[in-house]
């Protein structure tokens, strides 16, 4: 079997522009070269990234789906990169192949149904749209193993009740290496974005003297500028857009990870990440974030845009274990279990699958 997967249509790989997306389809593709499947990664122009095949195709990049409001019309542009890979796949692949899309917009879950391959999708974000809604919940009634999950709080948002498929991420935990003995403040992870609730961190700090160091992709750039405007003297700084693996040996060195996000948050990959270095993660209870911030184990939960629960929260983060979060991500988000539950996915697909004729294969 040859497996094709696509990447994010919303930015080039290797640019932090496609979060968590981005790590997700690099560790698919290089576990199942490992497993011994002829692997290819389709991605937009410009793209870099450590996989065993990519290639580049050219076209419009899709505006995020955070840019969206829920009864906006979907855009799907004659020029854009993601109509280009369908159609360049659609004429390369074959009935023992399967494509695993990892972008989360409407036309690969619609061009499912035409293809002559297995076209599963790995959905990444909770529910922003209602006509992405309404494709995510046919497909799932009408083939439910063309569809993969983060977390059950993300597949939740769907309105779906039926049991779904989770492949959470999964880490290369050499490349984490744990630190019990953390001699800084606090920090946060993400994308520089307004979803992610920058704003909080800001205010939380101003409240409480408590120094925030920042770490992500500097996506806008006048949010960012805004903040340090209005927050001025507020001690969050800004520690840049780290790779692997200055990203770990920085992250370790914090007592804890602030995760505020304002939207549901699928998965979080940076909270894990931050475990995996023995830092516990203080975080707003929304979406996938609850599979593994564990209060009194691996951090504490407190409910969406509570800043005094926050700042209680922080006080009592010295009760954490810190070898208790390295140890769950040894035991439930490991690279290896990723990649075999990408497998038993694949098995999944092309046993469900139909020829053009409408026979099972």
């Amino acid at each position: 079997m040859r497996v094709y997967l696509l990447s994010t249509a919303v930015a080039p790989l290797g640019s932090g522009l496609g979060g968590g997306v981005e790590h997700m389809v690099g560790v698919a593709a290089r576990q199942l070269h490992a497993l011994g499947y002829a692997v290819q990664v389709i991605a937009p122009t410009g793209s870099s990234a450590d996989v065993p095949d990519l290639r580049v195709l050219p076209g419009r990049l899709a505006p995020t789906a955070l840019a969206l409001d829920r009864d906006d019309p979907l855009p799907i542009e004659a020029d854009a990169f993601l109509g280009t890979a369908l159609h360049e796949l659609a004429e390369r692949v074959r009935p023992g192949d399967a494509v695993l899309n990892f972008s989360y917009d409407w036309l690969p879950l619609f061009a499912s149904d035409f293809f002559p391959c297995p076209l599963g999708t790995l959905v990444s974000m909770g529910s922003l749209n209602r006509s992405l809604d309404q494709e995510i919940r046919r497909v799932a009634g009408r083939h439910p193993e063309q569809l993969a999950f983060l977390s059950a709080a993300q597949a939740a948002s769907f309105g779906l009740t039926n049991p779904v498929r989770l492949i959470p991420p999964g880490l290369d935990l050499a490349r984490y290496r744990y630190n019990s003995r953390p001699n800084r403040a606090l920090c946060w992870l993400g994308r520089i974005v307004p979803e992610k609730g920058l704003d909080d961190v800001f205010t939380f700090a101003a409240c409480t003297g408590h120094a925030v160091t920042v770490f992500g992709v500097m996506q806008d750039r006048v949010y960012w500028d805004g903040l340090v405007r209005r927050y001025s003297g507020v001690p969050v700084h800004y520690g840049g857009f780290l790779d692997m693996p200055a990203l770990a040996e920085a992250v370790g060195k914090f007592r804890a990870m602030l995760m505020t996000p304002k939207w549901l948050e699928a998965f979080g990959i940076v909270g894990i990440e931050a475990l995996a270095c023995g830092t516990p993660v203080v975080a707003y209870r929304r979406g996938g974030i609850s599979d593994y911030v564990i209060d009194g184990e691996t951090g504490w939960l407190v409910e969406p845009d509570d800043l005094d629960g926050l700042r209680a929260a922080v006080e009592r983060v010295e009760q954490i274990g810190r070898d208790h979060c390295r140890t769950l991500v040894e035991s439930r988000y490991t690279e290896v279990r990723y990649g075999a539950a990408l497998v038993d996915w694949l098995e999944s697909l092309v046993a469900g699958s139909t020829h053009p004729t409408g026979a099972t294969a």
